[in-house]
């Protein structure tokens, strides 16, 4: 027993299961963002006269930004020992903030333009054996390294390293409170 399907019915068959397909995993992806909001705090916390948002997502340091700004926030800026010994406590990971030399190499300078210098504060990692961070290592990126993130397990005040602009990270957002 032998069954024959024309070459147009089995067109449409094939595109009726794609469409399908797709429809699935739209659905898929739109249920795991919902889980997603749930396993995540999605609040701001207050510290200093400044409200901040601390992300469960990961993004590249420029769409963090533009996620920030779409907060009517930006990355954070970090001015004092107090503010850095904050953020630190409640980060677990790698958290993009709001600094950079995008413009000229070593010339780092926060999302409000001021530069580091005028800032006051480093907090950079120190090696024991060689260059410490800001170290602009291009072997993974030969655009090298221009972007700023902090973690926690290391020393407070040496928790900044930078990196590739390109990698996924949580982030920081601050605004006025």
């Amino acid at each position: 027993f032998l069954i024959t399907v024309s070459e147009p019915v089995m067109m449409r068959k094939t595109e009726e299961l794609t469409a399908n397909y797709t429809r699935v995993r739209e659905q898929l992806s739109f249920y795991e963002g919902e889980l997603f909001s749930l396993n995540c705090d999605m609040s701001w916390t207050t510290f200093n006269g400044n409200v901040y948002f601390f992300s469960c997502n990961e993004l590249s340091w420029s769409s963090s930004r533009a996620f920030c700004v779409s907060k009517g926030a930006d990355l954070v800026t970090i001015t004092s020992l107090t503010e850095q010994n904050f953020l630190v406590s409640k980060i677990k990971a790698w958290h993009w903030i709001g600094l950079n030399d995008l413009k000229t190499e070593g010339h780092w300078v926060w999302v409000n333009n001021q530069t580091l210098n005028e800032s006051g504060v480093q907090f950079w990692h120190k090696r024991e054996s060689g260059k410490s961070e800001p170290d602009n290592w291009k072997e993974e990126d030969l655009t090298g390294k221009n972007c700023a993130i902090m973690k926690n397990d290391f020393n407070y005040l040496e928790s900044w390293f930078d990196v590739s602009c390109n990698y996924r990270m949580k982030f920081i957002c601050e605004k006025k409170y």
